[in-house]
């Protein structure tokens, strides 16, 4: 009885050491975030009451909700990185694998043999920026290394024009 009782203090010394560190973390913390209802209105009258993100005194709205307050349909579109509100354009833009498979056909042939290509990031026009590199491993023995950049592509949502950051 006694094993049991000592193992019961010990387990619950360390749980409320552990307990207390991760009160004094978030304590510790200048990040306010709530989740609050808030009234939406459109023209002074109230459309619906939603739960939305507040940190740090901004809001976040559900796209949803913003449909619903507005009274426009919404659409997604993943593979483009688009949403829609109301109406689709009749131009929706390219894919990001289309875009990888423009800057592949286009450069191909002068990209050397193993070199990844893949999306980096979107610009602020929506457009997709492509980079082509190699893994360099700089030490066998740990997997350290390094990325090698062959070149950086800017690939034109709308268009599929492609901008190459180095000329060659």
């Amino acid at each position: 009885m006694n094993d049991k009782v000592k193992g019961l203090l010990l387990g619950l010394t360390i749980g409320s050491l552990f307990t207390g560190s991760v009160i004094y973390a978030d304590f510790g913390s200048k990040e306010m975030v709530w989740n609050k209802y808030i009234n939406f209105f459109v023209n002074g009258e109230r459309k619906l009451t939603d739960e939305v993100l507040v940190v740090n005194g901004t809001s976040y709205i559900p796209l949803k909700t913003v449909s619903k307050v507005t009274n426009t349909p919404l659409t997604a579109d993943f593979d483009r990185n688009n949403i829609y509100f109301g109406k689709i354009p009749t131009n929706k833009g390219i894919t990001a694998a289309q875009a990888i498979q423009k800057v592949k056909s286009k450069y191909g042939s002068k990209i050397p043999k193993g070199y990844l290509v893949e999306i980096d990031s979107i610009d602020e026009k929506g457009n997709y920026i492509i980079h082509v590199y190699e893994i360099v491993i700089d030490n066998k023995a740990t997997g350290d290394g390094h990325t090698a950049t062959f070149d950086w592509y800017t690939v034109d949502k709308f268009t599929g024009a492609i901008t190459s950051s180095f000329d060659f």
